[in-house]
């Protein structure tokens, strides 16, 4: 999977907020909740990927500028 720069990640997490507003707002039907759930668990799992790739070797920020 590719690297997502900077913005990505922010649109990601805005996607998660959303997704999580609507589960929360009871309007769903279970198989809807369902597939929104899991929708949210892949999103947070490529934020995870970005966290644990986002730094070099030697503990630098590989995104931000120098």
């Amino acid at each position: 999977m590719a690297t997502l720069t900077l913005p990505e990640v922010f649109d990601v997490r805005l996607k998660i907020q959303e997704l999580e507003a609507k589960v929360n707002s009871g309007e769903l039907s279970l198989f809807e909740r369902c597939d929104t759930e899991d929708e949210i668990l892949e999103l947070k799992e490529k934020l995870g990927e970005f966290d644990r790739l986002k730094f070099s070797d030697e503990g630098e920020c590989l995104n931000c500028s120098a």
